[in-house]
């Protein structure tokens, strides 16, 4: 397969971004000011994003009302924000157009080799590895993904235009959005159901989303994953699978991990080339051999993108190590689903399998926990202690009475692990100090604010 290059043309309008913080709003907002667009945003939590963001002249207010709408011409929000936010409603009282962020991403794309990768779990790594071996390919794309590139501290990335890396967000429909030349998939789980309600109404719509890539080009997609098999199925477009199983065109053999290291080879048509991957797990295996057959289906040098493989310093809050000393070392990550959750205490668990490992984890959305239960109290197992935290809501309210004491003892039997119950995040930290036998791994896990306690013990330990 090859790609011609295309050219695009962006109008430089004042964007004003409601809860410009967020995962899926910062690198946008970013990449805006990035193009020489005008960027003001609003957001309650202050973070390092915003931060970043002011010393790149985003004016930041740490509230919301009509006032920060003064001299905008768009305003972005996210499936984030509620109807009834002040902002929101001012813009449609002043006549101020508003457009969905998977919108604004779109008119970025346009026009571009864009790049598109969606999936249940892995999209922030495999999008930011994506972004590396085209770099190292020398093809310089642009990228906005949901999470900070370790090595540029930013989630967005400046390219020529020619390649445009972005993440497609199953969890509101909106990845069906893009007009991708190429699509990646990584795998699809049980997840959104309080969105899509049943398995099925997933893979549907994941089917559709294949069907978004250009009909020249067309997907990369997880061999290993059998709802992808049955999804890709039928979409009448070129097919370039990967994975670690028989039949995949890009195919990893011979894993290895050795700590955070892990070296696999990747079988591409002929050539098998050793790579050195610097992160945990075979998920990570895929993650990377996605890169890979990404770079194979642009027609790009694979072996140039296996070799930069080993440069890749990761993603923050993907299994971001905040602490090594002797004895104890600390993680902090994104995972909030049972998939997620499962793939990291396993990759840990393979590095070091004698040592104890204590989990921090704070459940993200009543909605995941009702529909995914089964699933997620099963999800712990590899750890010796996990300590839960209450609830993050992002904003919902419980459909049915949350019990923190069943969740707890049911996780126990599932996970054939011991729980604790923390109200708090700086007893939590206590907590995991305490039980922690040296040599010992503590991870903080979870897709709200439980970041916080991850940095805390760093504090704590490091002085």
């Amino acid at each position: 397969m090859s790609v011609d290059s295309r050219t695009k043309s962006i109008k430089s309008p004042r964007f004003h971004f409601i809860g410009i913080g967020g995962s899926g709003m910062s690198g946008l907002a970013e990449f805006a000011l990035g193009r020489g667009c005008d960027v003001s945003g609003s957001d309650t939590a202050s973070s390092d994003s915003l931060i970043r963001l002011a010393s790149l002249g985003a004016k930041i207010f740490d509230h919301h009302s009509s006032e920060n709408l003064q001299g905008s011409d768009q305003v972005i929000f996210s499936s984030a924000i509620k109807p009834d936010n002040e902002e929101l409603v001012a813009a449609h009282s002043m006549k101020i157009p508003t457009l969905h962020r998977s919108d604004l991403l779109a008119n970025f794309m346009r026009g571009t080799n864009s790049v598109t990768v969606a999936g249940t779990h892995g999209k922030t790594t495999t999008a930011a590895l994506i972004t590396h071996v085209l770099t190292t390919c020398g093809a310089d794309p642009c990228a906005v993904i949901g999470g900070v590139m370790l090595d540029t501290q930013s989630s967005a990335r400046i390219g020529d235009g020619r390649f445009f890396v972005a993440e497609a967000d199953e969890s509101d429909g909106t990845f069906l959005n893009y007009e991708p030349v190429l699509c990646a998939l990584t795998n699809i789980d049980r997840d959104h159901l309080d969105f899509y309600g049943t398995f099925d109404n997933i893979k549907a719509s994941f089917h559709k989303y294949l069907m978004t890539s250009d009909p020249d080009i067309g997907v990369v997609c997880c061999w290993d994953d059998p709802a992808i098999r049955e999804v890709s199925e039928g979409i009448g477009r070129p097919r370039l699978t990967y994975g670690t199983i028989l039949g995949c065109e890009v195919r990893g053999v011979d894993l290895q991990q050795s700590g955070m290291e892990t070296t696999f080879t990747a079988i591409v048509e002929r050539d098998r080339i050793r790579c050195k991957l610097p992160l945990m797990g075979k998920h990570n295996v895929l993650n990377a051999l996605c890169s890979l057959a990404v770079a194979r289906a642009l027609g790009l040098n694979v072996t140039q993108a296996a070799e930069g493989l080993a440069t890749f310093r990761g993603v923050g809050r993907r299994m971001e190590l905040l602490a090594d000393l002797p004895g104890i070392r600390v993680f902090d990550d994104f995972a909030h689903n049972p998939g997620k959750i499962q793939a990291c205490i396993s990759a840990v668990r393979t590095a070091w399998p004698t040592q104890q490992i204590t989990v921090v984890h704070q459940p993200h959305r009543f909605s995941r926990i009702e529909t995914m239960y089964d699933a997620m109290v099963a999800s712990f197992r590899g750890a010796d202690d996990v300590i839960l935290l209450p609830v993050y809501a992002a904003g919902e309210t419980p459909r049915r009475e949350h019990d923190y004491e069943a969740f707890a003892t049911d996780l126990a039997l599932a996970s054939a692990t011991k729980t604790h119950i923390s109200l708090e995040k700086a007893s939590a930290c206590q907590l995991a100090l305490q039980l922690s036998r040296h040599p010992a791994i503590i991870l903080s896990v979870g897709a709200g604010d439980i970041w916080k306690v991850g940095h805390m013990l760093r504090e704590q330990l490091l002085g």
